[in-house]
């Protein structure tokens, strides 16, 4: 029993610190990258890149569905079943595919109808390779194990590899495409690499899923999609609200404090993601062990986080004039408005995640995103009209505080009870 629990910690171990190195490459190399696109490419020539990235990304969303949650949860719940595993793959990858052609004809028919896509259809298209290696990528499958290393690897990879070219190729504006064409087919190396090491690990018989079984995993997957799209709606909606209503000048001034502050939130990002499978399988043989890993994760995930986020407050000033110079003055007072997000985040994270989705909670997870999307929307649009990106500030704050509130009174309801000190747990 004793070596199990170690293997067990020691695999945990292993996948904290392999996603701390990809969360390491996924911060450092485009911080690299970042500013020698922009002196090469020219800003007008960037904001294209950047535009046709981001139109990307809506379909990326479409077609990781709920799957990086759903899937994860049946693999670690039959990790023993190869057949099973295999099964869930191939029905993963036709719903995916079937959904990047989806995402594929919404996008032709935006072509069609809009002039300001049409004209931007190269890079679009260009952009578009990233959902298919989003597609390939079984992340789901590598957190089910919890063999965390292969997404490092993989993804480390990829991004090392489209670095490289972009400082040998990208010279100039007119380089523009390239550079599109180099930042997704990255993503499609690294999916083609998971997929390949997938197939040697569960074997290469295909079967083709039956009609229920692929009904059955998209319906698994339903609120776990609304939930990821809802989030959405306060995460990536509030600089496109704030150019609007107030600006240019802040919407970069609200960008630069989000970036740094969610950059921030990220750095525990990596223990959700490792935990996550870990009580997913475990609730599989004792709920009560399941719960008591998610106490001790909301012990340590908020002792962290609190410091992060007093940090941000703290030093809000110094490390915006290190960072963007003195044009970043006007970012101080959003980053000090938004500074506890770290905090309220990791502490949705092990609610929302690693508790409500491992007990089958999905339905309630999807309603309290999509319910705190609209707020956020519904709130930021007078708060930003009325005080700029402060007000955007404080309309993200008030979203991330009001999930949480909402996931504590679901887990109280069905009566889950989670303890601070992450030693004294039970469930009625």
């Amino acid at each position: 029993m004793i070596q199990v629990q170690e293997r067990h910690r020691g695999r945990l171990v292993d996948n904290l610190i392999s996603l701390y190195l990809l969360q390491g490459l996924n911060y450092l190399l485009p911080m690299a990258v970042l500013p020698y696109l922009v002196r090469v490419l020219g800003m007008e020539t960037y904001g294209l890149v950047a535009f046709s990235q981001a139109f990307a990304q809506y379909f990326i969303i479409l077609t990781d569905y709920g799957f990086n949650f759903s899937a994860t949860r049946f693999v670690a719940q039959h990790r023993e079943d190869r057949r099973a595993v295999r099964a869930m793959f191939w029905q993963i990858l036709v719903l995916k595919t079937g959904l990047m052609f989806l995402g594929l004809g919404i996008l032709w028919g935006m072509v069609l109808a809009v002039p300001r896509v049409r004209h931007d259809t190269p890079y679009l298209l260009l952009a578009f390779i990233a959902v298919a290696g989003n597609v390939l990528f079984p992340q789901w499958y590598f957190q089910g194990i919890e063999k965390m290393r292969y997404i490092s690897v993989f993804t480390g990879i990829a991004k090392i590899v489209s670095a490289a070219l972009i400082f040998s190729l990208v010279h100039g504006p007119a380089d523009g495409l390239r550079a599109v064409g180099i930042l997704s087919s990255g993503t499609l190396l690294a999916g083609a690499m998971g997929a390949c090491t997938t197939l040697r690990g569960i074997g290469l018989e295909f079967e083709w899923p039956s009609p229920d079984s692929l009904r059955a995993t998209l319906w698994e997957g339903w609120h776990l999609f609304v939930a990821s799209a809802s989030v959405s709606l306060y995460t990536n909606t509030n600089v496109f609200l704030v150019g609007l209503l107030a600006g240019n000048v802040e919407a970069g001034y609200f960008s630069a404090a989000e970036k740094l502050i969610r950059a921030m939130a990220g750095a525990v990002g990596p223990i959700t993601q490792a935990i996550y499978p870990r009580i997913s399988a475990l609730v599989v043989s004792s709920r009560a062990a399941g719960l008591a890993l998610a106490s001790k994760s909301l012990a340590w995930m908020t002792g962290s986080s609190l410091l992060l986020s007093l940090a941000s407050f703290v030093l809000a000033r110094p490390v915006a004039a290190l960072l963007f110079g003195a044009a970043g003055s006007g970012s101080v007072p959003i980053i000090r408005w938004i500074a506890p997000l770290p905090f309220l985040i990791a502490i949705s994270n092990v609610l929302g995640i690693q508790t409500m989705m491992t007990f089958g909670l999905d339905r309630q997870l999807s309603r309290i995103l999509l319910a705190s999307g609209i707020l956020n929307v519904v709130i930021g649009v007078p708060l930003i009209y009325l005080f700029a990106a402060q007000g955007a500030g404080v309309a993200v704050l008030v979203t991330e505080a009001t999930v949480v509130v909402a996931m504590l009174a679901v887990l109280k309801r069905h009566e889950i009870h989670l303890s601070l000190r992450g030693l004294l747990l039970h469930e009625k």
